[in-house]
């Protein structure tokens, strides 16, 4: 049965489980489902399209309760298996990831916070390095005051079993996050690039460039808006002499439209000129390959990874949150630049938000790319607040004037 009180441990007769933060992810779907089908019974009707619906939630549900992604010690068979796929009770369904290790070839289990994720990590003996060259490690989520209950029972379980059991999620051997300096990308930092990850998704090797994404010459910025100054004045005149809202509303968002139909253009001419060819960086375990879009020759450049001198990663989190608190928020990365420097002098950068640069980070990391990531003050994705504070200013705007005119028709 699930210990009452973690929700993360699993006991039975010869083995102890530990259930990943993924697994868990499936008790959210299953209530959902329930409460639909909850619903539906209250309405039944015995239509076909009735019965069908009821028929394909329960059986989304029973798909999402075989779903575990868990490491299970066998004390029967002495072997610590890690197990991510559909299981129904002891058969398994579908296999997405399955190893065995045996515990003679087990070194220790440490408990540790690695940049706010409570992990627990496999360490293999030495003479094992070649077989596991790295950690292997589980992500636990677990509230903060179930902590000491999680980490007495998990070190009681090891122990009879004759594991070593190193850590306990405390400070000393807590790791984090620096704020605002550079850390190496490695298998700890870059899992704050894939976020929760359901399924062994391959490496992604091309990722088109969106040519409108990328920054224009200073030269082109009041091309580019020329059609938005103009449609603003005329907002405010209609706004100024009518006083109509909507047809203000509407120019407005037309000259931002004209604007943004104009940037396209101005990119795909100014980084084409005219010559269709496809525009994706290319990576594989020996070489980046870089379209012409970035250079000022029009050339493809393949720059070998034995070239390369450092790779810098300019990021920020999208949603900043506290990483002491209870109570932690959801945070991911953004990539403004990639930075790259070659050995014979030339330097490449490129625009975080022109391409998949999260996937392209993850997968510097999974081909050996040598990479530091460098936290700025910047905040990310900052244009959304050019369209959320223009919004909310006519928002207020619409609200002032309906108040003003309700003052003006009764009270006056």
């Amino acid at each position: 049965m699930f210990n009452k009180l973690t929700g993360t441990l699993l006991n039975t007769a010869s083995s102890f489980s530990i259930v990943s933060a993924v697994e868990k992810i499936k008790w959210i779907f299953i209530c959902f489902n329930l409460v639909y089908v909850v619903l539906e019974v209250s309405v039944f009707s015995f239509l076909a399209e009735a019965v069908g619906r009821l028929m394909l939630s329960m059986l989304l549900m029973l798909i999402a309760f075989s779903y575990q992604c868990r490491w299970c010690f066998d004390a029967s068979r002495n072997v610590l298996i890690q197990f991510h796929g559909f299981k129904l009770g002891g058969g398994s369904i579908y296999s997405l990831q399955q190893q065995d290790v045996d515990y003679s070839i087990i070194k220790n289990i440490e408990l540790k916070e690695v940049h706010n994720t409570y992990k627990v990590i496999l360490h293999v003996k030495d003479s094992q390095q070649a077989q596991f060259p790295e950690p292997i490690s589980i992500s636990l989520k677990v509230k903060q005051h179930k902590l000491p209950a999680l980490v007495q029972q998990c070190r009681k379980e090891l122990m009879s079993q004759g594991i070593n059991v190193v850590g306990q999620f405390d400070s000393v051997s807590r790791k984090d996050w620096p704020t605002f300096s550079s850390v190496p990308l490695d298998q700890d930092t870059v899992k704050a690039f894939i976020g929760i990850k359901l399924f062994n998704d391959p490496i992604k090797l091309q990722y088109p460039v969106t040519l409108f994404m990328l920054p224009l010459p200073r030269q082109y910025f009041h091309q580019v808006w020329a059609s938005s100054y103009i449609s603003f004045m005329a907002a405010l005149f209609i706004l100024y002499s009518s006083q109509n809202i909507v047809a203000a509303t509407v120019v407005a968002l037309f000259g931002v439209a004209v604007s943004a139909v104009r940037r396209k253009l101005i990119c795909d001419k100014h980084y084409t000129q005219g010559i269709s060819t496809p525009n994706e960086i290319v990576i594989s375990e020996n070489s980046l390959v870089f379209p012409r879009v970035y250079f000022e020759d029009k050339q493809v450049r393949q720059i070998e990874k034995s070239a390369i001198k450092s790779i810098n990663i300019e990021w920020n989190w999208y949603k900043a949150g506290d990483g002491d608190s209870i109570r932690r928020q959801y945070r991911r990365p953004f990539v403004f630049r990639v930075n790259i420097d070659v050995s014979n002098g030339e330097s490449i950068t490129l625009a975080g938000q022109a391409f998949d640069s999260n996937k392209f980070v993850i997968a510097l990391s999974q081909l050996g790319y040598s990479a530091t990531l460098t936290q700025i003050p910047k905040i990310a994705a900052v244009w959304r607040f050019y369209i959320l504070i223009p919004m909310a200013i006519a928002l207020l705007g619409m609200t002032g004037f309906g108040l003003f005119s309700l003052y003006i028709r009764y009270l006056v």
